[in-house]
């Protein structure tokens, strides 16, 4: 199964952010599951630059983190065909259209992002981190923050 994984969502896990548990769970459960994680090219930009602006990291660091985002992601390109669409569709977030229609294009299965509203109409389906995991978490496995 292709689970794309939306901005959103990235920044939470790179940021810690208060999202945290649960777009990390996302993840940790799309690899348990061995479903393969992508990430739109274009959300790579936004990533370093919304972990910056917000505070979450330096500005050093924000750039840093796509070293760990490029192994913990597999990328899908954005062709001109995805802009177009993006464009012409009524999803009212550009840069959220853009990411659905590369998924189409790559046959993705599912989103997962913390705005699904922004993905009604998209044309790959949407979920949260918590439908997500309550829909493929293994039995007996849970999560919890710690510490450290």
């Amino acid at each position: 199964m292709k689970v794309c994984f939306d901005t959103s969502v990235v920044i939470d896990i790179m940021g810690k952010t208060a999202w945290f548990k649960d777009s990390f769970a996302a993840y940790d459960v799309a690899m348990l599951r061995k479903f393969e994680p992508l990430l739109s090219v274009s959300s790579t930009t936004d990533i370093v630059y919304v972990l910056h602006s917000r505070g979450l990291l330096s500005k050093k660091q924000a750039r840093a983190a796509l070293e760990t985002i490029f192994r913990l992601f597999d990328l899908m390109d954005n062709e001109p065909s995805d802009c177009r669409f993006a464009y012409e569709s009524d999803m009212g977030d550009y840069e959220d259209a853009l990411i659905a229609y590369a998924a189409k294009r790559n046959d993705v299965d599912l989103i997962v992002t913390r705005n699904k509203g922004d993905f009604a109409h998209s044309p790959v389906p949407a979920v949260t981190p918590e439908e997500f995991l309550a829909v493929y978490c293994p039995d007996g496995v849970e999560y919890e923050l710690v510490d450290f």
